[in-house]
């Protein structure tokens, strides 16, 4: 019996409609409820709040706050009696966030059915009852949209969203002698919301803007009609606790939410308040309370409001949340349901704003490698607040769109800062740009063979050209140059040394002595045995490589199994040093060739197998190394 009347208290809430003394029924919204568990939990306040997907079923100018797509689903059985359940979607577009929600109700019962006997013509008594079944379903297609009003030339936009939900209603009773009983309609809420401040958000709805004159309202079969009330709700949220809190606490957040909704056309509607707090200790748990307010009526046409209390907890593991609501009704506690929602695509990793981009840098690219002692930077800005653009310690003005500016460079590593600016001076994207700027010899074009090689020894100081420009890569280099130049590039000292050397053909005040005499000490050459340096012969391939050898530190006593060359043959006595040579990589070049050990060798020669020894190598690696040194 106590389920039976039940069953009639739930069908008399949700099938038939209220009327004013107008005359003028009212449909039941089953948005009313269906707002996902989260919002249930802080006692149906979200308006200022409304950051995520539930704002398809409340705030429609939330979705602007979306970040990335968002899925959601609620399930409850409201006072034990009504299925509710709601689905949502909501995916950001450059123009704004596009979301679509489906709500639905409804509930099935048997109920008995009185006859009556007539006996000619006169009816007597009830003689049976007889089950019969009923069911009624209310649903709702939601189709909504949210964008952020910053694009608008006024600064009070800056901080506003705008949204709105087109509603598509369907109702369908069905049960013995029920005719006309498929019902339809639309309306259309709109949104607004606010961020005072990083700590506080207003938001307000207006719910069932279009009049029942224009079409906002249900329509049965039978010919009802039914209205769709306007509801005025306003609210207000303040993240008490939080890193963008009144109080700053990074680890903890606590938000306090109040809303209140208002029927302006329909006084004897009460105003309700909606209260409700979500605190999150941790990342992955939301702790929920609040008060919802609703109507009730008192007997004889009177309306009042009850206060329920509704609890709330989420919990959220990677992009999944799952919430929980428990909701009181009316204070009768076999009214009190319990909701269920999961949603996807709530991580509380912070997003990233987007980038706005002012500047599109036409040349140099970052990374440029050039060869001249000056360069044009040009580019364009892409934004109207780019007025001038600062280029390392020259500022230009942008001349429509571009701007256009030359700069020096300095031997080696270059960084050049591009920023734009506003008209009162402050940046607004910076961007910088790396350029390695090597030594050009006339006569060391692309086409040269070991021109990399050449032109970082000679930007490193290593090796140097000729007053006219060239480098001569082809010309041969005679021994006391090589000792020379190894000397150099060991870093020892030649102040001091005793120039008491043991050739008769290298005097105190040869040009090369000091450097003879250190090579000669660190062992990278020696003499001949008729007491001669021979200073200006020019060094032949087997020399070179024996005297590189020396230098880089290679390993010349192990024996030859299988000559590299075979024109360098193990007996040969530069064996051991071509075959530590190419092992080092310093023959690369020659790979597939002759060696030809007498052949005279090349500046470019020298610099190509120099570039490969370990203490050139390494500053080479250096200077070519973008990450470092800009």
């Amino acid at each position: 019996m106590k389920h039976t009347l039940l069953c009639a208290l739930s069908v008399s809430l949700i099938i038939f409609s209220c009327a004013y003394a107008d005359g003028t029924k009212v449909a039941n919204d089953p948005t009313r409820i269906s707002v996902g568990a989260r919002v249930l939990g802080m006692g149906k306040s979200f308006m200022g709040m409304a950051d995520d997907i539930g704002s398809i079923f409340t705030n429609p100018a939330g979705l602007a706050e979306l970040n990335n797509p968002q899925m959601t689903s609620m399930s409850g059985k409201f006072i034990n009696e009504v299925n509710y359940l709601n689905v949502g979607g909501a995916y950001p577009t450059f123009l704004g966030t596009l979301g679509i929600g489906y709500i639905s109700s409804d509930i099935a019962f048997t109920s008995p059915s009185a006859t009556t006997e007539v006996l000619d013509g006169v009816r007597i008594i009830p003689s049976s009852t007889e089950g019969s079944s009923y069911s009624y379903k209310n649903s709702a297609l939601l189709l909504s949209f949210g964008s952020p009003l910053s694009s608008l030339p006024f600064d009070i936009f800056k901080k506003a969203d705008f949204g709105g939900t087109v509603k598509l209603f369907f109702q369908n009773l069905g049960g013995p002698g029920i005719n006309g009983g498929t019902a339809s309609g639309y309306d259309i809420d709109l949104g607004v919301r606010y961020k005072l401040n990083p700590a506080i958000g207003l938001g307000a709805v207006v719910q069932n803007v279009i009049p029942f004159s224009l079409g906002g309202k249900i329509h049965w079969a039978s010919g009802a009609e039914e209205s769709l009330p306007s509801v005025l709700k306003v609210g207000m949220s303040v993240k008490v606790l939080g890193e963008n809190g009144l109080a700053r606490l990074k680890d903890s957040q606590l938000t306090f939410n109040l809303d209140g909704d208002f029927t302006p056309l329909r006084s004897n509607i009460p105003s309700l308040l909606h209260t409700g707090v979500e605190w999150l200790p941790i990342d992955l748990l939301a702790l929920r309370a609040g008060i919802d307010q609703d109507v009730i009526g008192t007997g004889g046409g009177g309306l009042d409001v009850a206060n329920n209390v509704t609890l709330g907890v989420g919990v959220l593991f990677n992009d999944f949340r799952f919430d929980y609501a428990y909701h009181q009704y009316y204070s009768i506690p076999e009214n009190d349901t319990n909701y269920f929602s999961i949603s996807y695509g709530m991580s509380n990793k912070k997003p990233v704003p987007p980038l706005i981009k002012y500047l599109d840098l036409g040349f140099p690219q970052d990374r440029t490698v050039v060869h001249a002692d000056r360069i044009k930077v040009s580019g364009s800005a892409l934004r109207p607040e780019v007025k001038q653009i600062s280029i390392g310690a020259y500022t230009v003005n942008v001349n429509g769109s571009s701007f256009e500016a030359e700069l020096p460079l300095t031997l080696g590593k270059n960084s050049i800062l591009v920023t734009a600016l506003d008209s009162n001076g402050a940046a607004l994207e910076s961007q910088k740009i790396r350029i390695l700027c090597l030594t050009s010899f006339s006569d060391v074009t692309d086409a040269y063979w070991a021109q990399g090689p050449v032109l970082t020894l000679a930007t490193l100081g290593i090796i140097s050209g000729y007053a006219d420009q060239s480098f001569k890569p082809d010309k041969t280099i005679n021994r006391a140059e090589m000792i020379t130049l190894l000397v150099r590039v060991s870093g020892v000292t030649t102040e001091g040394v005793a120039l008491k050397l043991p050739f008769k053909d290298v005097s105190k005040k040869f040009w090369a002595a000091k450097y003879i005499g250190t090579g000669i000490k660190l062992g990278f050459m020696t003499g001949y045995p008729d007491k001669t340096f021979k200073p200006l012969r020019s060094i032949i391939r087997a020399e070179g490589v024996v005297t590189l050898a020396r230098f880089s530190g290679l390993d010349l006593t192990q024996p030859v199994p299988a000559p590299v060359f075979a024109d360098v043959p193990g007996r040969h006595w530069a064996a051991k040093a071509v075959n530590a040579a190419n092992s080092a990589g310093m023959l690369k070049y020659l790979s597939g060739q002759r060696f030809e050990p007498n052949r005279q060798l090349t500046r470019g020669e020298v610099a190509e197998m120099l570039s490969k020894s370990d203490i050139v190598s390494q500053k080479v690696a250096e200077l070519l190394d973008w990450e470092k040194g800009y």
